[in-house]
């Protein structure tokens, strides 16, 4: 019978036994790959959940979406919401916590020992024991040396942070500003389909009364047709630049949100600080400087930990207490304590190390302030020339471009006006507000680099000025 069961229990318990052990075993872990496909279908479920709950709530409205936005609000909000900047923030949380935990790490707990325990000691009933705490004291500096080499660490990691924060405002200012340039340019566009729609009215009208012929007729009508699709490439262009923008701020590409911006076209340039200004302002801002000064720092750290290892220390200190029937009660105290005498292994190599990396860390930094020091000059000459070049055009072509759509209304007004001509001197005048905007655009993208390489304000304070 016992057999029986036994056969019978025999099934169960190693369904049991194989449950056990699946239970223990640890789970499998996903893919990278499959673990990005699944953060961004949870991203997406998550978007969708809230994009319903808005809807539900308020069918006109947009939730968080603002109905206006400005480029400063436009980088603040790319900043609140870019999982780039977190993971950054992230990290230089957890390089702080690092700190500590590489100071407290220079001070190991604390050992309890026991040790004098014999076997024929206690047959013959004269036990002895010893019982003591024994410590591991750091070297003199080892445990600042030893912070000072995290928090270097954690400088670096807050100046990549730094890297990733200009990258992401200079992104958005470029794409706010196309956004404003690409509707400055519709602007235009639109006003020269204006003009050309008019003129090709007017040849249709003289075409009815027998005073023009077919030809100037159909030349307008053609001129009209193209400088409407002309606008058809540019608001295309806009819609994908505006929605890369809102993307990037962490709005709906197709919420209801009108960009606020002085146009660019006919704005004032920037009044920029002076050059020392800018590079000092570059010095104090950019995130390399930062890290080279960490590198330095860090390379100091480790060359006094290296200097204070070639000297003898203690390598421990032990306070303890002998219980034995032949100890003298309170007189049973002990001390015990080692020296680490650095015979074989000097740390010669490793403060030639640390001295080899401070050096090159030292001419890292001296070379990072050379190589920001001309790369602002460089944007900085290269934002006077993109100026010149703007305010020069805006002195000479533009009023010429303006008289010349003065005329052609006027000569419309007067019906008096040759229909190939007239489209000559359009076109002229539309080139002119197309490379007009071409200049400014340029300018613009000059003024967003030297703003990049700056790390800080650029505008000197006060209104704008030529320059």
């Amino acid at each position: 019978m016992a057999r029986l069961i036994g056969a019978r229990a025999l099934p169960a318990l190693s369904i049991i036994a194989c449950l056990s052990l699946t239970a223990c075993a640890a789970p499998a872990r996903l893919e990278g790959s499959d673990r990005a496909v699944a953060l961004y279908r949870e991203a997406q479920a998550q978007a969708k959940a809230r994009a319903g709950a808005r809807g539900g709530a308020d069918r006109g409205s947009r939730g968080a979406a603002p109905r206006e936005l400005s480029v400063d609000d436009a980088v603040a909000l790319a900043k609140e919401r870019s999982s780039t900047l977190a993971a950054a923030s992230a990290r230089e949380s957890a390089a702080r916590a690092h700190i500590a935990a590489a100071s407290a790490g220079t001070y190991r707990n604390p050992e309890l020992r026991v040790s004098q325990i014999r076997l024929d000691q206690y047959l013959d009933r004269v036990p002895r024991l010893s019982a003591g705490v024994r410590v591991r004291p750091p070297r003199p500096g080892e445990a600042g040396a030893t912070a000072d080499v995290a928090r270097a660490e954690a400088a670096g990691v807050r100046a990549e942070g730094r890297i990733a924060e200009l990258e992401l405002e200079a992104e958005v200012r470029l794409l706010f500003d196309e956004v404003l340039l690409l509707d400055a340019e519709l602007e235009a566009l639109e006003a020269v389909a204006a003009t050309r729609r008019r003129l090709a009215d007017e040849q249709r009208a003289l075409a009815s009364a027998r005073n023009g012929t077919a030809l100037d007729e159909a030349m307008a009508a053609l001129a009209a047709a193209v400088a409407t699709e002309d606008s058809a490439e540019p608001r295309a262009r806009r819609e994908a630049v505006r929605a890369a923008l809102l993307e990037r701020v962490g709005i709906d590409p197709a919420a209801p949100v009108r960009l606020v911006g002085e146009p660019l076209g006919s704005a004032p340039l920037v009044a920029l600080l002076p050059e020392e200004a800018l590079i000092e302002t570059a010095l104090r801002s950019r995130p390399e400087i930062a890290l080279a000064a960490a590198q330095l720092d860090a390379a100091d750290a480790e060359g006094s930990i290296a200097r204070g290892q070639r000297w003898p220390w203690l390598s421990f200190i032990e306070i303890g207490y002998e219980f034995s029937p032949a100890t003298r009660d309170p007189l049973g105290w002990t001390l015990e304590a080692g020296l680490e005498l650095p015979l074989f292994d000097t740390y010669s190599s490793a403060v030639e190390a640390a001295a080899a990396d401070a050096v090159a860390a030292e001419r890292t930094l001296a070379a990072e302030v050379q190589r920001i020091a001309r790369e602002v000059r460089d944007r900085l000459r290269d934002v006077r020339a993109a100026a010149t070049l703007v305010e020069e055009f805006k002195a000479r072509a533009l009023p010429a471009a303006e008289r010349a759509g003065a005329e052609v209304a006027r000569a419309l007004d007067s019906r008096q006006i040759d229909v190939m001509e007239a489209l000559d001197l359009d076109k002229r005048r539309a080139d002119a507000q197309v490379k007009l905007l071409r200049l400014v655009r340029n300018y613009r993208e000059a003024l967003a680099e030297l703003r990049t390489v700056v790390g800080g304000p650029i505008a000197a304070p006060g209104p704008a000025a030529r320059r």
